[in-house]
């Protein structure tokens, strides 16, 4: 019999993780009243959250400003997932470049459930449109989903794509038909794109796990910049996927093809 979930310890973990993410983008430091502010906290509560982190390693203290800022160690928290990208690739920098590069919002989204998640947003300061991190938007509606359902096994798709009817509004669900030959065009053209955040999203797959998981990079541009520049935008944003792919299998089929070591005995 599965076990229910203490209602306070959820409340616990996700406060947290709220305050760690609070961390990101432009903020460094913080008091406590930043933070019992910005998430609606109370502020003895929050107090104590912050030091409970701050035993834990992942905040530390500035007694005399009554600072908080993240450690080193929220740093390396989870680098291990898509190595890849994250602990041996250049993923975040490059999204730091690309947006100062094209002027353009560059988005990494992650799936999540029936959803995709913006999990890193960098807008150039120019930019007239925004993204906050954290926030979703429906898998089958956007274009980071998209992206991430065009890499998906058609079978798991048609299951996927009815529990996300079933529990849409009529007026945002889609068939499973019109989906499917949506995301053929994607694979043909090599990207995806849909109406989102204000603007056109165009999107690349740069990451695909098991059937559960999906990261995709997009651009998020303004009406002008899609249809002006789309080709442009296009061209930088599957450039910069193919420097995130894999590295050719070379290196690992000249060691396969060595002389087997001698063992001694």
């Amino acid at each position: 019999m599965a076990r229910s979930l203490d209602p306070k310890k959820i409340k616990s973990a996700r406060r947290a993780l709220e305050v760690l993410e609070f961390f990101q983008g432009d903020r460094t430091e913080a008091t406590v009243m930043d933070i019992a502010r910005s998430m609606g906290y109370p502020q003895s509560s929050t107090s104590e959250l912050l030091s409970c982190l701050v035993a834990l390693g992942y905040l530390t203290r500035d007694r005399a400003a009554r600072t908080y800022k993240p450690t080193a160690r929220v740093a390396v928290l989870g680098a291990r997932v898509q190595p890849r990208l994250f602990r041996d690739g250049g993923l975040l920098p490059m999204m730091d470049e690309l947006a100062q590069e094209t002027g353009a919002v560059i988005v990494l989204g992650n799936r999540v459930g029936l959803e995709v998640q913006y999990i890193h947003a960098v807008s150039p300061q120019q930019s007239e449109l925004r993204l906050a991190e954290g926030a979703s938007a429906p898998l089958a509606h956007s274009g980071l989903g998209k992206a991430v359902m065009a890499g998906m096994d058609r079978n798991y798709m048609r299951k996927l794509m009815h529990r996300l009817n079933a529990e849409s509004a009529a007026e945002m669900r889609v068939p499973f038909e019109a989906m499917a030959q949506e995301c053929d065009q994607t694979n043909a053209q090599g990207y995806a794109v849909a109406r989102e955040g204000g603007g056109h999203m165009i999107a690349v797959l740069i990451a695909q796990g098991c059937v559960e998981e999906g990261v995709a990079l997009g651009m998020l541009l303004t009406d002008e910049q899609f249809e002006t520049r789309r080709d442009y935008f296009v061209q930088v944003l599957r450039g910069a996927a193919a420097r995130l792919a894999p590295a050719p299998q070379r290196y690992v089929a000249q060691r396969s093809e060595r002389a087997p070591v001698q063992m001694m005995g």
